[in-house]
Parts: structure tokens; C-alpha cells; sequence
């Protein structure tokens, strides 16, 4: 388990004439619980592009601080010896 990290996918697609020129993909925001799952998923998201006009990048983000998880997910404190880590951990209703 590792501790509380999450991450963000950014899609951005570009223009075939000028590849300096890119905007946003128009999707919702997406989370992912890690670097590792965002990764795999931002491969499949590249791959259903044959145009090979859209980019992405995963970016790791603290969820403490953005307030954002993945959905289904929470985020667990343990404590040990005075020192307090937070893991994200699948969660059900």
C-alpha cells in the first residue's frame, strides 16, 4: 500500500497543422488512486487516438490538499510511534 498519493490525467489535444497548438480535451476531471493506474489508463486513452493529435500526462497530486480521490476511494490515517501516514484505500457504500 503507499501512502496517499493520487493522480491526475491531463488531455490535451493538437492541431494536425500546428503542433503548438493544443487545447484541453473536454472531459471531466479523472483521479486515479496512483501514478501507476493513471499511466495505464492515459496508455489506452493515447492509443484510441490513430490521429496521434492528442497528448496527455499523468500528474501525481496530494488529495489532502486538492480534496479530490478517485471515486470509491478514502483516505485512511494510520499512526505509529508518533509518526501519522495516509494511505488511499478502496472504499464501498
Amino acid at each position: 500500500m503507499d501512502a496517499a498519493t493520487a493522480a491526475v490525467m491531463v488531455l490535451l489535444l493538437c492541431s494536425g497543422g500546428d503542433p503548438a497548438i493544443c487545447k484541453p480535451v473536454n472531459t471531466a476531471t479523472r483521479v486515479f488512486a496512483s501514478l501507476g493506474e493513471c499511466r495505464t489508463s492515459l496508455a489506452i486513452e493515447l492509443a484510441g487516438d490513430p490521429s496521434g493529435r492528442m497528448i496527455g500526462r499523468c500528474k501525481v497530486v496530494d488529495p489532502t490538499v486538492t480534496g479530490s480521490l478517485p471515486a470509491g476511494y478514502t483516505t485512511v490515517t494510520v499512526t505509529h510511534g508518533g509518526r501519522a501516514v495516509r494511505y488511499i484505500v478502496p472504499h464501498k457504500k
